[in-house]
Protein backbone atom coordinates (compact mmCIF):
# COMPACT_ATOMS: atom_id res chain seq x y z
CA UNK A 1 0.00 0.00 0.00
CA UNK A 2 1.31 3.27 -1.21
CA UNK A 3 1.85 5.90 1.77
CA UNK A 4 1.34 9.77 2.11
CA UNK A 5 3.30 11.72 4.68
CA UNK A 6 1.23 14.87 6.34
CA UNK A 7 1.92 17.82 8.76
CA UNK A 8 -1.44 18.55 10.53
CA UNK A 9 -2.92 21.67 10.25
CA UNK A 10 -6.44 22.81 9.39
CA UNK A 11 -5.48 21.92 5.79
CA UNK A 12 -3.38 18.93 6.67
CA UNK A 13 -6.45 17.20 8.23
CA UNK A 14 -8.46 18.10 5.58
CA UNK A 15 -6.19 16.61 2.58
CA UNK A 16 -5.74 13.51 5.13
CA UNK A 17 -9.43 12.77 5.00
CA UNK A 18 -9.74 12.91 1.63
CA UNK A 19 -6.50 11.23 0.37
CA UNK A 20 -7.57 8.00 2.53
CA UNK A 21 -10.70 7.50 1.49
CA UNK A 22 -9.19 5.54 -1.38
CA UNK A 23 -8.27 2.17 0.49
CA UNK A 24 -5.11 1.86 -1.86
CA UNK A 25 -3.45 4.66 -0.11
CA UNK A 26 -1.91 5.14 3.31
CA UNK A 27 -1.89 8.05 5.27
CA UNK A 28 0.39 9.17 8.29
CA UNK A 29 -0.71 12.47 10.10
CA UNK A 30 2.11 13.56 12.53
CA UNK A 31 1.08 16.31 15.20
CA UNK A 32 3.72 17.84 17.59
CA UNK A 33 0.10 18.48 19.47
CA UNK A 34 -2.64 16.52 20.89
CA UNK A 35 -6.62 15.52 20.62
CA UNK A 36 -7.66 18.22 22.63
CA UNK A 37 -11.87 17.83 21.10
CA UNK A 38 -13.08 17.75 24.25
CA UNK A 39 -11.30 20.59 25.76
CA UNK A 40 -13.43 23.49 26.17
CA UNK A 41 -11.16 26.16 25.05
CA UNK A 42 -11.62 23.93 21.66
CA UNK A 43 -15.09 23.31 21.33
CA UNK A 44 -17.15 26.14 22.68
CA UNK A 45 -16.37 28.84 20.15
CA UNK A 46 -17.28 31.88 23.22
CA UNK A 47 -13.94 30.98 25.36
CA UNK A 48 -12.29 32.25 22.27
CA UNK A 49 -8.64 33.70 23.79
CA UNK A 50 -8.46 31.07 26.72
CA UNK A 51 -6.66 28.75 24.31
CA UNK A 52 -4.10 31.35 23.89
CA UNK A 53 -0.34 31.29 25.37
CA UNK A 54 -1.19 27.76 26.94
CA UNK A 55 -0.28 24.33 25.65
CA UNK A 56 -2.67 24.40 23.03
CA UNK A 57 -0.86 27.81 21.24
CA UNK A 58 2.59 27.39 19.74
CA UNK A 59 3.50 30.39 22.02
CA UNK A 60 5.38 32.20 19.78
CA UNK A 61 6.48 35.97 19.36
CA UNK A 62 7.21 38.03 17.19
CA UNK A 63 11.17 39.93 16.95
CA UNK A 64 10.60 42.93 19.57
CA UNK A 65 8.69 45.52 18.78
CA UNK A 66 10.03 49.41 19.30
CA UNK A 67 6.94 51.37 20.49
CA UNK A 68 6.09 48.57 23.01
CA UNK A 69 8.98 48.51 25.03
CA UNK A 70 10.90 46.20 22.90
CA UNK A 71 9.03 43.50 23.97
CA UNK A 72 7.89 40.81 20.84
CA UNK A 73 3.97 40.21 20.47
CA UNK A 74 2.07 36.83 20.73
CA UNK A 75 1.54 34.89 17.21
CA UNK A 76 -1.09 32.82 17.84
CA UNK A 77 -0.21 29.40 16.52
CA UNK A 78 -2.37 26.50 17.60
CA UNK A 79 -0.74 23.35 18.92
CA UNK A 80 -3.44 20.65 18.88
CA UNK A 81 -5.45 18.56 16.04
CA UNK A 82 -6.54 20.89 13.87
CA UNK A 83 -3.70 24.16 14.65
CA UNK A 84 -5.46 27.45 14.37
CA UNK A 85 -8.88 26.13 13.30
CA UNK A 86 -9.40 24.71 16.58
CA UNK A 87 -8.88 27.31 19.12
CA UNK A 88 -9.48 30.26 16.67
CA UNK A 89 -12.87 32.58 16.18
CA UNK A 90 -14.67 30.31 13.82
CA UNK A 91 -15.80 32.53 11.83
CA UNK A 92 -17.23 31.99 7.75
CA UNK A 93 -16.34 34.60 5.32
CA UNK A 94 -14.72 34.70 1.98
CA UNK A 95 -12.83 37.87 0.41
CA UNK A 96 -13.95 39.54 -2.72
CA UNK A 97 -14.10 37.98 -5.90
CA UNK A 98 -11.81 40.68 -7.28
CA UNK A 99 -9.11 39.46 -4.84
CA UNK A 100 -9.25 35.75 -5.86
CA UNK A 101 -9.04 36.50 -9.54
CA UNK A 102 -5.44 38.38 -8.83
CA UNK A 103 -3.80 34.38 -8.10
CA UNK A 104 -4.19 33.49 -11.95
CA UNK A 105 -1.41 36.73 -12.27
CA UNK A 106 0.57 35.02 -10.22
CA UNK A 107 0.26 31.20 -10.49
CA UNK A 108 -0.55 31.38 -14.61
CA UNK A 109 -3.35 29.02 -13.91
CA UNK A 110 -6.83 30.46 -14.43
CA UNK A 111 -8.49 27.73 -11.81
CA UNK A 112 -7.19 29.66 -9.02
CA UNK A 113 -9.82 32.32 -9.68
CA UNK A 114 -12.34 33.64 -7.44
CA UNK A 115 -15.44 30.91 -9.47
CA UNK A 116 -12.23 27.96 -9.65
CA UNK A 117 -11.51 28.22 -5.91
CA UNK A 118 -14.94 28.98 -4.56
CA UNK A 119 -15.95 26.02 -6.15
CA UNK A 120 -14.18 23.96 -3.69
CA UNK A 121 -15.07 26.19 -0.66
CA UNK A 122 -18.60 24.90 -1.10
CA UNK A 123 -17.12 20.90 -0.92
CA UNK A 124 -16.24 21.51 2.11
CA UNK A 125 -19.04 22.92 3.78
CA UNK A 126 -22.26 21.86 5.22
CA UNK A 127 -24.49 25.28 5.37
CA UNK A 128 -27.15 25.12 7.92
CA UNK A 129 -30.24 27.63 7.02
CA UNK A 130 -31.15 30.14 9.37
CA UNK A 131 -34.04 29.53 12.10
CA UNK A 132 -36.79 32.06 11.87
CA UNK A 133 -35.38 33.59 15.09
CA UNK A 134 -31.99 33.86 13.82
CA UNK A 135 -33.02 35.64 11.13
CA UNK A 136 -35.26 37.86 13.03
CA UNK A 137 -32.04 38.59 14.89
CA UNK A 138 -30.40 39.78 11.46
CA UNK A 139 -29.40 35.90 9.72
CA UNK A 140 -29.24 36.98 5.97
CA UNK A 141 -27.79 34.22 3.53
CA UNK A 142 -27.64 33.72 -0.28
CA UNK A 143 -27.85 29.94 -1.00
CA UNK A 144 -25.86 30.04 -4.39
CA UNK A 145 -22.52 30.74 -2.07
CA UNK A 146 -23.17 27.75 0.44
CA UNK A 147 -22.33 24.45 -0.05
CA UNK A 148 -24.36 21.63 1.42
CA UNK A 149 -23.23 17.98 2.62
CA UNK A 150 -19.54 18.80 3.08
CA UNK A 151 -17.80 18.04 6.26
CA UNK A 152 -17.47 21.48 7.91
CA UNK A 153 -20.98 22.54 9.78
CA UNK A 154 -21.37 25.99 9.20
CA UNK A 155 -24.65 28.23 10.82
CA UNK A 156 -25.77 31.25 12.50
CA UNK A 157 -25.04 31.07 15.92
CA UNK A 158 -28.61 30.56 17.99
CA UNK A 159 -28.30 32.63 20.47
CA UNK A 160 -27.72 36.05 18.19
CA UNK A 161 -26.71 39.16 19.70
CA UNK A 162 -29.84 41.58 18.12
CA UNK A 163 -29.43 43.69 20.59
CA UNK A 164 -26.68 45.76 20.25
CA UNK A 165 -25.54 44.38 17.59
CA UNK A 166 -28.05 45.20 14.86
CA UNK A 167 -27.99 48.83 16.48
CA UNK A 168 -24.22 48.85 15.46
CA UNK A 169 -24.58 47.80 11.96
CA UNK A 170 -27.43 51.28 11.66
CA UNK A 171 -24.37 53.18 13.33
CA UNK A 172 -22.18 52.24 10.69
CA UNK A 173 -24.22 52.80 8.15
CA UNK A 174 -24.22 56.51 9.30
CA UNK A 175 -20.51 56.73 9.60
CA UNK A 176 -19.41 55.31 6.39
CA UNK A 177 -21.06 57.28 3.42
CA UNK A 178 -22.55 54.03 1.35
CA UNK A 179 -21.84 51.46 3.69
CA UNK A 180 -24.79 49.09 3.48
CA UNK A 181 -26.28 46.01 4.30
CA UNK A 182 -24.97 43.07 2.47
CA UNK A 183 -26.50 39.50 2.20
CA UNK A 184 -23.82 37.29 2.27
CA UNK A 185 -20.51 37.31 3.66
CA UNK A 186 -19.25 34.38 1.64
CA UNK A 187 -20.90 35.88 -1.92
CA UNK A 188 -17.71 37.32 -3.24
CA UNK A 189 -18.74 41.62 -2.51
CA UNK A 190 -17.92 42.32 1.12
CA UNK A 191 -17.84 45.89 1.08
CA UNK A 192 -20.82 46.23 4.03
CA UNK A 193 -22.16 45.25 6.68
CA UNK A 194 -23.93 42.22 7.89
CA UNK A 195 -24.23 39.05 10.58
CA UNK A 196 -21.75 36.08 9.70
CA UNK A 197 -22.39 32.64 10.64
CA UNK A 198 -19.81 30.06 12.60
CA UNK A 199 -18.31 27.17 11.97
CA UNK A 200 -20.66 25.60 14.68
CA UNK A 201 -22.82 22.86 15.04
CA UNK A 202 -26.76 23.18 14.91
CA UNK A 203 -27.67 21.36 18.29
CA UNK A 204 -27.93 22.99 21.47
CA UNK A 205 -24.19 22.79 22.19
CA UNK A 206 -23.68 25.34 19.48
CA UNK A 207 -19.96 23.59 19.67
CA UNK A 208 -17.18 24.42 17.16
CA UNK A 209 -16.86 22.46 13.61
CA UNK A 210 -13.15 22.07 13.66
CA UNK A 211 -10.72 20.41 11.53
CA UNK A 212 -10.29 17.26 13.39
CA UNK A 213 -14.19 16.82 14.29
CA UNK A 214 -14.78 17.47 10.63
CA UNK A 215 -12.51 15.36 8.57
CA UNK A 216 -10.65 13.25 10.88
CA UNK A 217 -12.64 12.29 14.29
CA UNK A 218 -14.63 9.46 13.34
CA UNK A 219 -12.62 8.71 9.49
CA UNK A 220 -9.86 7.97 11.31
CA UNK A 221 -11.81 5.27 13.46
CA UNK A 222 -13.17 3.45 10.68
CA UNK A 223 -10.12 3.60 8.02
CA UNK A 224 -7.14 1.43 8.16
CA UNK A 225 -5.34 3.30 6.30
CA UNK A 226 -5.82 6.77 8.40
CA UNK A 227 -3.60 7.09 10.88
CA UNK A 228 -2.54 10.48 13.43
CA UNK A 229 0.71 10.12 15.49
CA UNK A 230 0.15 12.96 18.12
CA UNK A 231 2.67 14.28 20.67
CA UNK A 232 5.73 14.53 17.98
CA UNK A 233 7.21 17.08 15.88
CA UNK A 234 8.82 16.70 12.30
CA UNK A 235 12.42 17.85 12.90
CA UNK A 236 13.22 17.65 9.09
CA UNK A 237 12.89 16.10 5.62
CA UNK A 238 15.06 13.44 4.96
CA UNK A 239 15.97 13.37 1.06
CA UNK A 240 17.33 10.16 -1.22
CA UNK A 241 20.86 10.03 -1.87
CA UNK A 242 20.90 11.02 -5.48
CA UNK A 243 21.21 14.27 -7.81
CA UNK A 244 17.43 14.75 -8.06
CA UNK A 245 15.44 16.43 -4.95
CA UNK A 246 13.28 13.69 -3.92
CA UNK A 247 11.59 13.42 -0.35
CA UNK A 248 12.55 9.67 1.19
CA UNK A 249 10.56 10.90 4.84
CA UNK A 250 10.79 12.51 7.86
CA UNK A 251 12.20 12.59 11.31
CA UNK A 252 10.35 13.56 14.14
CA UNK A 253 11.10 12.79 18.11
CA UNK A 254 8.42 13.56 21.10
CA UNK A 255 10.86 15.49 22.85
CA UNK A 256 14.42 18.04 22.65
CA UNK A 257 16.40 15.11 24.02
CA UNK A 258 14.23 12.15 22.77
CA UNK A 259 15.14 9.26 20.11
CA UNK A 260 15.02 10.30 16.46
CA UNK A 261 12.32 8.23 14.54
CA UNK A 262 12.42 8.04 10.88
CA UNK A 263 9.21 7.18 9.04
CA UNK A 264 9.23 6.62 5.03
CA UNK A 265 6.77 8.09 2.59
CA UNK A 266 6.45 5.96 -1.12
CA UNK A 267 4.97 9.11 -2.58
CA UNK A 268 4.44 12.14 -0.99
CA UNK A 269 4.83 14.31 1.57
CA UNK A 270 2.87 16.83 2.63
CA UNK A 271 3.74 20.04 4.58
CA UNK A 272 0.66 21.85 6.41
CA UNK A 273 2.88 23.03 9.46
CA UNK A 274 1.23 26.53 9.37
CA UNK A 275 2.72 29.89 7.90
CA UNK A 276 5.70 30.44 10.82
CA UNK A 277 6.35 26.83 10.99
CA UNK A 278 6.14 24.90 7.29
CA UNK A 279 9.38 27.08 5.98
CA UNK A 280 10.99 26.43 9.16
CA UNK A 281 10.66 23.24 8.50
CA UNK A 282 11.95 23.18 4.68
CA UNK A 283 14.96 25.18 5.84
CA UNK A 284 15.65 22.77 8.40
CA UNK A 285 15.91 19.94 5.61
CA UNK A 286 18.84 22.25 3.52
CA UNK A 287 15.51 23.84 1.77
CA UNK A 288 16.02 27.97 1.60
CA UNK A 289 17.81 31.19 1.35
CA UNK A 290 21.62 30.15 1.79
CA UNK A 291 22.64 32.91 3.33
CA UNK A 292 19.61 32.35 6.36
CA UNK A 293 21.06 28.65 6.18
CA UNK A 294 24.69 29.22 6.76
CA UNK A 295 23.77 31.65 9.39
CA UNK A 296 21.77 28.89 11.26
CA UNK A 297 24.64 26.20 10.53
CA UNK A 298 22.07 24.27 8.15
CA UNK A 299 23.66 22.83 4.51
CA UNK A 300 22.31 24.09 1.94
CA UNK A 301 20.42 20.94 -0.25
CA UNK A 302 18.96 23.35 -2.40
CA UNK A 303 18.50 26.88 -2.99
CA UNK A 304 15.07 28.28 -2.64
CA UNK A 305 15.30 32.51 -1.93
CA UNK A 306 11.43 32.56 -1.41
CA UNK A 307 11.33 30.22 1.50
CA UNK A 308 10.25 32.35 4.71
CA UNK A 309 9.52 35.76 2.72
CA UNK A 310 6.90 37.82 1.69
CA UNK A 311 5.03 37.34 4.62
CA UNK A 312 1.95 39.74 5.67
CA UNK A 313 0.16 39.82 8.62
CA UNK A 314 -2.08 42.30 9.57
CA UNK A 315 -2.31 44.72 13.27
CA UNK A 316 -5.26 44.88 15.83
CA UNK A 317 -6.29 47.61 18.02
CA UNK A 318 -9.51 47.43 19.72
CA UNK A 319 -12.57 50.43 21.02
CA UNK A 320 -14.05 49.64 24.17
CA UNK A 321 -17.10 50.90 25.86
CA UNK A 322 -18.34 50.82 29.03
CA UNK A 323 -22.04 50.18 28.68
CA UNK A 324 -25.85 50.91 30.36
CA UNK A 325 -27.21 48.34 32.10
CA UNK A 326 -29.32 46.15 29.59
CA UNK A 327 -31.56 43.04 28.63
CA UNK A 328 -29.10 41.18 26.38
CA UNK A 329 -31.19 38.78 24.21
CA UNK A 330 -28.65 36.36 22.83
CA UNK A 331 -25.46 33.89 23.92
CA UNK A 332 -23.47 34.79 21.35
CA UNK A 333 -20.51 34.26 19.96
CA UNK A 334 -20.49 38.12 18.35
CA UNK A 335 -20.98 38.17 14.71
CA UNK A 336 -21.41 41.75 13.53
CA UNK A 337 -18.82 42.84 10.57
CA UNK A 338 -18.21 45.92 9.24
CA UNK A 339 -15.84 46.19 6.01
CA UNK A 340 -15.46 49.61 5.16
CA UNK A 341 -13.37 50.26 1.68
CA UNK A 342 -10.57 52.84 1.75
CA UNK A 343 -12.90 55.37 -0.18
CA UNK A 344 -15.06 55.77 2.84
CA UNK A 345 -12.30 55.60 5.02
CA UNK A 346 -9.84 57.94 3.91
CA UNK A 347 -12.27 60.60 2.23
CA UNK A 348 -11.46 63.19 0.18
CA UNK A 349 -7.71 62.27 0.72
CA UNK A 350 -8.55 59.02 -0.96
CA UNK A 351 -7.35 60.31 -4.88
CA UNK A 352 -4.09 61.89 -3.58
CA UNK A 353 -3.02 58.92 -1.43
CA UNK A 354 -3.71 56.75 -4.36
CA UNK A 355 -1.19 58.77 -6.32
CA UNK A 356 1.14 59.15 -3.98
CA UNK A 357 1.53 55.32 -3.22
CA UNK A 358 1.79 54.48 -6.68
CA UNK A 359 4.37 56.56 -7.66
CA UNK A 360 6.56 55.72 -4.42
CA UNK A 361 5.70 51.81 -4.89
CA UNK A 362 9.21 51.46 -7.25
CA UNK A 363 11.31 52.90 -4.43
CA UNK A 364 9.44 50.88 -1.70
CA UNK A 365 9.63 47.78 -3.42
CA UNK A 366 13.42 47.93 -3.81
CA UNK A 367 13.83 48.64 -0.40
CA UNK A 368 11.57 45.65 0.35
CA UNK A 369 14.07 44.02 -1.71
CA UNK A 370 17.39 45.13 -0.23
CA UNK A 371 15.95 44.52 3.18
CA UNK A 372 15.39 40.65 2.60
CA UNK A 373 11.91 40.71 3.19
CA UNK A 374 11.17 39.74 -0.72
CA UNK A 375 13.00 37.90 -3.65
CA UNK A 376 12.45 40.27 -6.62
CA UNK A 377 11.71 44.24 -6.40
CA UNK A 378 9.89 43.93 -9.75
CA UNK A 379 7.70 41.02 -9.16
CA UNK A 380 6.76 42.81 -5.65
CA UNK A 381 6.18 46.11 -7.95
CA UNK A 382 3.77 43.29 -9.94
CA UNK A 383 1.71 42.16 -6.77
CA UNK A 384 1.60 45.37 -4.54
CA UNK A 385 0.17 47.26 -7.55
CA UNK A 386 -2.30 44.50 -8.33
CA UNK A 387 -3.20 44.96 -3.79
CA UNK A 388 -3.16 48.92 -4.47
CA UNK A 389 -5.88 48.77 -6.86
CA UNK A 390 -7.96 46.01 -5.97
CA UNK A 391 -8.20 48.42 -3.03
CA UNK A 392 -8.64 51.83 -4.49
CA UNK A 393 -10.09 50.87 -7.97
CA UNK A 394 -12.39 47.64 -7.30
CA UNK A 395 -13.26 49.06 -3.30
CA UNK A 396 -12.32 46.11 -2.19
CA UNK A 397 -12.60 45.73 2.18
CA UNK A 398 -9.83 47.39 3.50
CA UNK A 399 -10.75 47.22 7.52
CA UNK A 400 -12.67 44.85 9.16
CA UNK A 401 -14.47 46.38 12.33
CA UNK A 402 -15.63 43.49 14.50
CA UNK A 403 -18.73 44.48 16.95
CA UNK A 404 -17.85 42.59 20.11
CA UNK A 405 -20.43 41.97 23.26
CA UNK A 406 -19.42 40.81 26.06
CA UNK A 407 -22.70 40.16 28.68
CA UNK A 408 -20.53 39.14 32.06
CA UNK A 409 -18.33 42.23 32.08
CA UNK A 410 -21.28 44.83 30.72
CA UNK A 411 -18.92 45.92 28.03
CA UNK A 412 -19.37 46.43 24.25
CA UNK A 413 -16.33 47.10 21.98
CA UNK A 414 -15.04 46.47 18.90
CA UNK A 415 -11.88 45.10 17.12
CA UNK A 416 -10.36 45.94 13.93
CA UNK A 417 -7.92 45.76 11.52
CA UNK A 418 -6.30 46.73 8.22
CA UNK A 419 -7.30 43.86 6.13
CA UNK A 420 -4.42 44.32 3.43
CA UNK A 421 -1.65 45.10 4.32
CA UNK A 422 1.64 46.10 2.14
CA UNK A 423 4.53 45.63 4.76
CA UNK A 424 6.35 42.44 4.41
CA UNK A 425 8.04 40.31 6.80
CA UNK A 426 10.09 37.18 6.78
CA UNK A 427 9.74 33.54 9.28
CA UNK A 428 13.10 32.38 9.72
CA UNK A 429 14.90 29.25 11.38
CA UNK A 430 16.71 30.87 14.66
CA UNK A 431 19.06 27.67 14.71
CA UNK A 432 19.60 24.06 13.68
CA UNK A 433 17.10 22.63 16.05
CA UNK A 434 13.45 22.34 15.25
CA UNK A 435 12.62 22.81 19.25
CA UNK A 436 13.98 26.50 18.72
CA UNK A 437 10.86 28.98 17.79
CA UNK A 438 11.40 30.52 14.19
CA UNK A 439 12.36 34.39 14.00
CA UNK A 440 9.33 36.22 12.78
CA UNK A 441 10.03 40.05 11.50
CA UNK A 442 6.49 40.73 10.71
CA UNK A 443 7.42 44.43 9.80
CA UNK A 444 4.20 45.73 11.46
CA UNK A 445 2.95 49.13 9.76
CA UNK A 446 5.91 48.74 7.48
CA UNK A 447 3.82 51.38 4.83
CA UNK A 448 2.15 54.57 5.17
CA UNK A 449 -0.78 52.87 4.16
CA UNK A 450 -0.84 50.73 6.47
CA UNK A 451 -0.74 52.90 9.37
CA UNK A 452 -3.17 55.46 7.25
CA UNK A 453 -5.73 52.81 7.51
CA UNK A 454 -5.80 51.91 10.69
CA UNK A 455 -5.93 55.06 12.27
CA UNK A 456 -8.75 56.00 10.22
CA UNK A 457 -10.71 52.60 11.00
CA UNK A 458 -9.85 53.53 14.92
CA UNK A 459 -10.85 56.93 14.68
CA UNK A 460 -14.10 56.38 12.80
CA UNK A 461 -14.93 52.72 15.02
CA UNK A 462 -15.35 55.45 18.32
CA UNK A 463 -17.63 57.52 16.10
CA UNK A 464 -19.59 54.60 15.73
CA UNK A 465 -19.82 54.13 19.19
CA UNK A 466 -20.93 58.14 19.83
CA UNK A 467 -23.55 57.71 16.69
CA UNK A 468 -27.32 56.41 17.28
CA UNK A 469 -28.80 53.89 17.20
CA UNK A 470 -25.82 52.09 19.09
CA UNK A 471 -24.80 55.73 21.31
CA UNK A 472 -27.96 54.65 23.68
CA UNK A 473 -25.95 51.84 25.20
CA UNK A 474 -23.06 53.72 26.22
CA UNK A 475 -21.54 55.06 29.49
CA UNK A 476 -18.25 56.07 29.28
CA UNK A 477 -15.33 54.76 27.15
CA UNK A 478 -13.04 52.65 28.12
CA UNK A 479 -10.34 52.07 25.37
CA UNK A 480 -8.52 54.59 24.41
CA UNK A 481 -10.42 56.70 26.85
CA UNK A 482 -8.30 59.81 28.38
CA UNK A 483 -5.26 58.14 25.73
CA UNK A 484 -6.52 59.83 22.73
CA UNK A 485 -8.60 63.05 23.32
CA UNK A 486 -12.14 63.37 21.71
CA UNK A 487 -10.26 65.84 18.78
CA UNK A 488 -7.66 63.19 19.18
CA UNK A 489 -5.50 64.29 16.15
CA UNK A 490 -3.31 61.95 13.91
CA UNK A 491 -0.33 61.52 16.17
CA UNK A 492 -2.50 61.32 19.21
CA UNK A 493 -4.20 58.08 17.47
CA UNK A 494 -1.29 56.80 15.80
CA UNK A 495 1.09 56.97 19.39
CA UNK A 496 -1.84 54.96 20.94
CA UNK A 497 -2.25 52.32 17.88
CA UNK A 498 1.34 51.51 18.06
CA UNK A 499 1.54 51.24 22.11
CA UNK A 500 -1.71 48.97 21.71
CA UNK A 501 -1.46 46.92 19.02
CA UNK A 502 -1.83 43.35 18.72
CA UNK A 503 -0.86 41.21 15.76
CA UNK A 504 -4.63 39.24 14.44
CA UNK A 505 -3.04 36.09 13.45
CA UNK A 506 -3.39 35.57 9.77
CA UNK A 507 0.15 35.27 8.71
CA UNK A 508 0.46 34.25 4.90
CA UNK A 509 2.43 33.75 2.13
CA UNK A 510 5.75 32.43 3.26
CA UNK A 511 5.80 29.93 1.29
CA UNK A 512 4.21 31.60 -2.12
CA UNK A 513 2.48 30.47 -4.60
CA UNK A 514 3.42 31.97 -7.47
CA UNK A 515 5.85 31.77 -10.44
CA UNK A 516 9.46 31.25 -9.42
CA UNK A 517 10.65 33.87 -11.47
CA UNK A 518 8.37 36.06 -8.83
CA UNK A 519 10.00 34.01 -5.60
CA UNK A 520 7.99 31.96 -5.37
CA UNK A 521 8.17 28.12 -3.61
CA UNK A 522 5.27 26.24 -4.46
CA UNK A 523 3.39 26.14 -8.06
CA UNK A 524 0.27 26.04 -9.13
CA UNK A 525 -0.24 22.46 -8.14
CA UNK A 526 1.17 23.43 -4.82
CA UNK A 527 4.60 21.04 -5.16
CA UNK A 528 7.41 22.67 -4.08
CA UNK A 529 9.80 23.58 -7.29
CA UNK A 530 12.09 21.31 -7.61
CA UNK A 531 11.46 18.64 -5.60
CA UNK A 532 9.60 15.97 -7.36
CA UNK A 533 7.68 14.50 -4.24
CA UNK A 534 6.74 17.42 -1.83
CA UNK A 535 3.86 19.52 -1.59
CA UNK A 536 3.03 22.75 1.09
CA UNK A 537 -0.69 23.23 1.47
CA UNK A 538 -1.40 25.65 4.42
CA UNK A 539 -1.74 29.55 4.48
CA UNK A 540 1.79 30.29 4.00
CA UNK A 541 1.03 29.32 0.23
CA UNK A 542 -1.44 32.41 -0.04
CA UNK A 543 0.43 34.66 -1.94
CA UNK A 544 -1.86 37.80 -0.80
CA UNK A 545 -4.13 38.58 1.74
CA UNK A 546 -7.64 38.67 1.96
CA UNK A 547 -10.61 41.05 3.05
CA UNK A 548 -12.01 37.68 5.29
CA UNK A 549 -11.20 35.33 7.76
CA UNK A 550 -8.71 32.80 6.10
CA UNK A 551 -11.32 29.60 6.87
CA UNK A 552 -13.18 29.48 4.01
CA UNK A 553 -10.23 30.04 1.62
CA UNK A 554 -8.13 27.40 3.36
CA UNK A 555 -10.78 24.28 3.46
CA UNK A 556 -11.01 25.28 -0.24
CA UNK A 557 -7.18 24.85 -1.01
CA UNK A 558 -7.05 21.45 0.96
CA UNK A 559 -10.05 20.38 -1.15
CA UNK A 560 -8.37 21.35 -4.37
CA UNK A 561 -5.19 20.10 -3.45
CA UNK A 562 -6.54 16.81 -2.57
CA UNK A 563 -7.99 16.56 -6.29
CA UNK A 564 -5.10 17.16 -7.87
CA UNK A 565 -2.74 15.18 -5.48
CA UNK A 566 -5.70 12.28 -6.73
CA UNK A 567 -5.02 13.43 -10.64
CA UNK A 568 -1.17 13.15 -10.03
CA UNK A 569 -0.94 10.33 -8.14
CA UNK A 570 -2.57 7.79 -10.99
CA UNK A 571 0.44 8.13 -12.74
CA UNK A 572 2.39 6.95 -10.20
CA UNK A 573 3.88 3.89 -11.57
CA UNK A 574 5.34 6.14 -14.31
CA UNK A 575 7.50 8.02 -12.36
CA UNK A 576 10.76 6.34 -11.87
CA UNK A 577 11.93 7.76 -7.80
CA UNK A 578 8.60 5.43 -7.47
CA UNK A 579 10.92 2.28 -7.49
CA UNK A 580 13.67 3.42 -5.92
CA UNK A 581 13.94 2.04 -2.49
Amino acid sequence: MASNRVLAKLTGLTVASRLSEDPNISVLVIEAGYDNHNDPRVYDVRTYGEAFESELDWNITSTPVPWQNDTGLLLVAGRTLGGSGSINGASWTKGPASQYDVLPLLTGDDSWDWKGLNEYMLIAENFNLPEPREIASGARYDPAYHGQGGPVEVSFAAGIFEKPQQDALEASYKVWEGLGRIDDAAAGEVNGATIIPNMVVTDESQNRSSPFTAYAMHQVEQRDNFMILTGQRVTEIVWKEGDEMIAEGVHFQGCRDCDVNFVKADREVLLSAGSLQSPQILELSGVGDPDVLEAAGVPLKKAAPGVGKHMQEQTKNSVLQNAQEMEYDGSGPPSGIAFPNVHQLLKDNSSATYDYVMETLPEYCQELQEKGLVVNATAAHTILEAQVNNLFKQNAAASEVFFTVSPGTGQLGIDLWNLIVLARGTAHISSNSSWDHPIVEASYFGHPLDMMIQRETCKQSREVYQTEPLAQYVKSELVPGEAVSQQGTDEEWEQWMKETFTSVWHYIATLAMMKEEYGGVVDNRLKIYGIENMRAIDASVLPIQLSAHLSSSLYGIAEKAAVMIKEDQKGFREHPWAHQH
